[in-house]
């Protein structure tokens, strides 16, 4: 795991290319030492995650993550995770805190 560590920044980036209960125990322990810094999760080399891995991040306060897979992006709005956690596309959206993925769920009404 790399851990950069800015002025109030802090950005994890797990080297695993799968996030399981072992890493995802891992990952909290790291964070749960940067407490009140502003935490970031860079998930360029990850390719797949476990349940414990989305649990956990729904229990984590003010976390921001970028550079997601398709197919954990997927997993995170259709567990409603995007309403708790930050996205960004890239680190330098991250940094500037512009350009957050949303998903707004329209609908078309008759």
């Amino acid at each position: 795991m790399e851990i950069k560590v800015f002025d109030k920044l802090c950005i994890f980036t797990p080297l695993s290319p799968k996030l399981d209960l072992r890493e995802t125990n891992r990952l909290a322990d790291e964070i749960k030492l940067y407490e009140g810094a502003i935490i970031a999760l860079d998930l360029s080399f990850v390719e797949n995650c476990t349940i414990d891995f989305l649990e956990t991040i729904k229990n984590i306060k003010n976390i921001n993550i970028y550079n997601i897979p398709a197919d954990i992006f997927a997993l995170i709005n259709i567990m409603n995770l995007d309403k708790i956690v930050n996205l960004y596309v890239s680190e330098l959206d991250f940094l500037e805190s512009k350009r957050r993925i949303l998903n707004r769920k329209f609908s078309l009404i008759k």
